[in-house]
Parts: C-alpha cells; sequence; structure tokens
C-alpha cells in the first residue's frame, strides 16, 4: 500500500467547512477535474452508499464509482475504489478553534500489470492533484 495526503488550515469552523467539502453537488467547484457527483446507491451519509465521479481528465470524460465505508459528520469520510486500482480516500476534518484543519489521503494498491509498473508516477501525480484540490478548496471556502 503507498499512501500521499496534503493539509490545510482553513479559515471556517469545522461544521461549515465539513457540510461545503461533503455537498457533492459542490465537488465540481473546489475539486479541479470534476465535473459531477451523483449518489447511485443508498444515501451518501451511510456506510455502503455508492457514488459515481466524473472527471474531465484531456478532455476525456472518466467515470469512477466509489462505496462509502466511513461516514462521521464533522471528522471523516472515507470512500473506497476498486478501479481503475485499488484505492480508498479519505477526507479529515480536524477542529482548531474555529478553524479547520483539512487533510485528503489516499491510500492506494497496485498488486498487477500496468498499474503496478507505473505506481510511483500514478502516485507522484496524485500527490500533486492533492495538494491542488486542498488548497483550491480552502480559497473557495473562504470566499464564501
Amino acid at each position: 500500500m503507498k499512501t500521499v495526503e496534503h493539509s490545510v488550515v482553513i479559515n471556517k469552523p469545522v461544521d461549515e467547512v465539513f457540510s461545503f467539502i461533503e455537498d457533492l453537488q459542490r465537488r465540481p467547484e473546489w475539486e479541479p477535474g470534476v465535473v459531477g457527483v451523483a449518489v447511485l446507491k443508498g444515501c451518501y451519509n451511510q456506510p455502503g452508499a455508492v457514488i459515481e465521479v466524473t472527471n474531465q481528465v484531456l478532455g476525456k470524460k472518466m467515470v469512477a464509482e466509489a462505496e462509502v465505508i466511513e461516514y462521521i459528520e464533522n471528522e471523516r469520510v472515507i470512500c473506497r475504489a476498486e478501479k481503475p486500482f485499488y484505492h480508498e480516500i479519505a477526507n479529515i476534518y480536524e477542529d482548531m478553534d474555529g478553524k479547520t484543519k483539512f487533510t485528503r489521503r489516499a491510500t492506494a494498491q497496485f498488486e498487477k500489470g500496468a498499474a503496478k509498473l507505473a505506481s510511483t508516477l500514478i502516485m507522484n501525480k496524485l500527490e500533486k492533484t492533492f495538494k491542488k484540490t486542498v488548497e483550491n478548496a480552502k480559497e473557495v471556502i473562504e470566499r464564501e
């Protein structure tokens, strides 16, 4: 397993940050490349729900499905996807006296094939993307 993460401190209370980030309809506002998110099964705020995230990359749409495996309001949300490789994405929220430390963490497992060979490149790209994503979230939320 390989892990990357990036954190920022957002000058807003944890409940406001959590509500904004976990509002799936607002995800395209702060997550670069995301053009849409939909709930396919269940309720997003309950483990077992399945979401579909549509990204636009180099002019091509890519769709991924992820299962919510943990949802604790104002603390963390963890989703797991099996394709194109096994990975979990965690959004972690920490109250810091009226501010919020927001951390985005990805844990990925590359078992075979091209994904395993390219795992270092994929994780390097993911690390850059996460940095941009959390910094963009901070900027957008603080403007609200």
